[in-house]
C-alpha cells in the first residue's frame, strides 16, 4: 500500500483534482501490484455510480439553485431582519439567521457565502462594521448549510455508509441550529459595546406596526421556508424516498419561481447546465472513490485500521478524540465530499467496533470535515469570502479565529454527547 499512498500524496501535492488523484493513483497501484486486471477499473467506476440514491444529488443541487435564482434570498434576509434586526449588532445577527434559513434551501456552505455575501457585507460595512468582520460573520455562519437538511455532505455520507438518510438529515439539524445560536451569542458578546443605530432600535415605531411588518415579511418568506419542511417531512413521514424528495424539491422550486415570474425557461436551462457540471464533479469523485474503496477492502485496510485503533486504545472516547484530530487535519487539504467518501469505509468499521452509532458518527465525520471550509490552504468558503468581501486571506483568517473557536466548541459537544444529535431521529423515526 506504500506505493498507493505515495502516488496519492504526490498527485495531490501538485494540484491534480481529487477525482483524478483517486482514479490515477488506484489504477497505477492495480497495474504495479497485479492484484486485478486493468479492466476492473471501468467496472468498479460504473459500480460506484450504479446506486439509485445518487440521483438525488443533482436534484438537490438544482433545487437550491432554482430557489436562489427565484430571488428568495432577499426575502429571507428581510424576514431575518424583522426577527433580530433590532438587536445590538443587528445586521450581524441578521447575517447569521439568514444563513440558517438559507442552509435549509441549498444544503451547501459555498452557495450561502456566494448568495448572501454580496447583499450583507456591503450593508454591514455601511453601518460601521469592519469589512473583515462582516466577511467573517458571513463565512462562519455558512457552516450551518452543510449540517441543516437537505445537507449534501450528509447525503454523501449516507450513500457511502448505507445509513438512513432521513435519520442523518434529522441528526444534522440540531448541530446546525446550535452553531447558528452560538454565533448569535458570540456576536452579542463581540458587539456589546457597539452603539445601537436608529434602524436597530426601531425608533418610535409602535409594536402593532412592528407586528404587522413581521407578519408581512413572514408571508413573503414562507415560500422559501417551506422547502426544508417539504423535503424532511416527506422523507421522515414515509411519503417519499430521499431521491423522490429531491425531485419534489425541484418541482416546488420551479413552480414558485414561475409563479413569482422570477424564473424563465432560458434561465432554467442555464441552471440545469450549471447543476449538471457540479453534479458531474461529485459523481466523478464518487466513482473514483468506489474504485479506491474496493482496493482498500481487497487489501483489508479498513480491518487493519480498526484493529490498529483497538490495539492503540480500548477507550472509545480516546478513539473519538484521535478521529477528530484526523478529520481536522484531512479537512485542511481535501474537499469535503471527497474526504467523506474516502474516510467512511476506513473509519466507520472501527467506530462501530467501539460501539458508536453510524448516524452519530456521520455527524462527527461531516461536522469535523466542514470546519476545513473555513481554514487554509484549501478552505472553499474562505476563498469565496475573500473574493466576495474584497479582503485578504490573512485579514479574514484573523477575523475568523473567535468564530472557529466557538464552532469547534459546539462540535466537541455533539461529538462527545451522542444524544445531542440522536434525540431528534429517535423521536421522529
Amino acid at each position: 500500500m506504500t506505493g498507493l499512498v505515495a502516488w496519492f500524496v504526490g498527485l495531490l501535492v501538485i494540484g491534480v483534482p481529487i477525482a483524478f488523484v483517486l482514479g490515477i493513483a488506484t489504477s497505477i497501484y492495480l497495474v504495479t501490484s497485479g492484484i486485478a486486471p486493468l479492466s476492473a477499473v471501468p467496472q468498479r467506476l460504473f459500480a460506484g455510480l450504479d446506486q439509485f440514491v445518487l440521483m438525488s444529488i443533482p436534484f438537490f443541487i438544482m433545487s437550491g439553485a432554482l430557489m436562489n435564482e427565484a430571488q428568495l434570498t432577499s426575502r429571507l434576509v428581510q424576514f431575518a431582519n424583522h426577527l433580530v434586526g433590532r438587536w445590538r449588532g443587528g445586521l450581524a445577527q441578521v447575517n447569521v439567521l439568514s444563513s440558517l434559513f438559507f442552509g435549509g434551501i441549498t444544503g451547501a456552505a459555498t452557495a450561502d457565502v456566494a448568495a448572501l455575501g454580496p447583499i450583507l457585507i456591503p450593508a454591514m460595512e455601511k453601518q460601521g462594521y469592519r469589512r473583515d468582520f462582516a466577511t467573517a460573520v458571513t463565512v462562519a455562519s455558512s457552516l450551518c448549510g452543510p449540517l441543516i437538511p437537505p445537507s449534501i455532505p450528509m447525503l454523501v455520507y449516507g450513500i457511502s455508509s448505507g445509513s438512513s438518510i432521513g435519520a442523518l438529515f434529522l441528526a444534522g439539524a440540531s448541530p446546525g441550529v446550535a452553531v447558528g445560536m452560538a454565533l448569535l451569542l458570540l456576536n452579542r458578546y463581540l458587539l456589546r459595546n457597539m452603539p445601537v443605530t436608529e434602524a436597530e432600535s426601531g425608533g418610535p415605531v409602535g409594536w402593532m406596526v412592528r407586528a404587522s411588518g413581521f407578519l408581512a415579511s413572514f408571508r413573503i418568506a414562507l415560500l422559501a421556508l417551506l422547502m426544508p419542511v417539504i423535503i424532511v417531512g416527506g422523507v421522515i413521514g414515509g411519503i417519499v424516498t430521499p431521491t423522490e424528495s429531491s425531485v419534489v424539491a425541484v418541482v416546488y422550486a420551479m413552480v414558485v419561481g414561475l409563479a413569482m415570474r422570477t424564473l424563465s425557461p432560458r434561465t432554467m436551462w442555464r441552471l440545469i447546465a450549471a447543476a449538471a457540471i457540479t453534479s458531474a464533479t461529485i459523481m466523478l469523485i464518487v466513482a473514483a472513490a468506489n474504485l479506491l474503496g474496493w482496493v482498500l477492502a481487497f487489501e483489508r485496510v479498513p480491518q487493519a485500521v480498526a484493529d490498529g485503533f483497538l490495539a492503540l486504545t480500548d477507550n472509545r472516547w480516546a478513539f473519538l478524540g484521535l478521529v477528530i484530530v484526523l478529520l481536522l487535519i484531512v479537512g485542511l487539504f481535501l474537499e469535503t465530499s471527497g474526504a467523506i467518501i474516502i474516510l467512511t469505509p476506513v473509519l466507520l468499521p472501527a467506530a462501530q467496533a467501539y460501539g458508536f452509532d453510524p448516524v452519530h458518527f456521520g455527524v462527527v465525520l461531516v461536522f469535523g470535515l466542514v470546519i476545513g471550509l473555513l481554514t487554509p490552504p484549501v478552505g472553499l468558503c474562505l476563498f469565496i469570502g475573500c473574493s466576495v468581501g474584497n479582503v485578504t486571506i490573512e485579514q479574514l483568517s484573523r477575523a475568523l479565529l473567535p468564530f472557529i473557536a466557538v464552532i469547534f466548541s459546539v462540535y466537541l459537544v455533539f461529538a462527545f454527547v451522542p444524544a445531542a444529535s440522536l434525540w431528534l431521529p429517535r423521536l421522529l423515526m
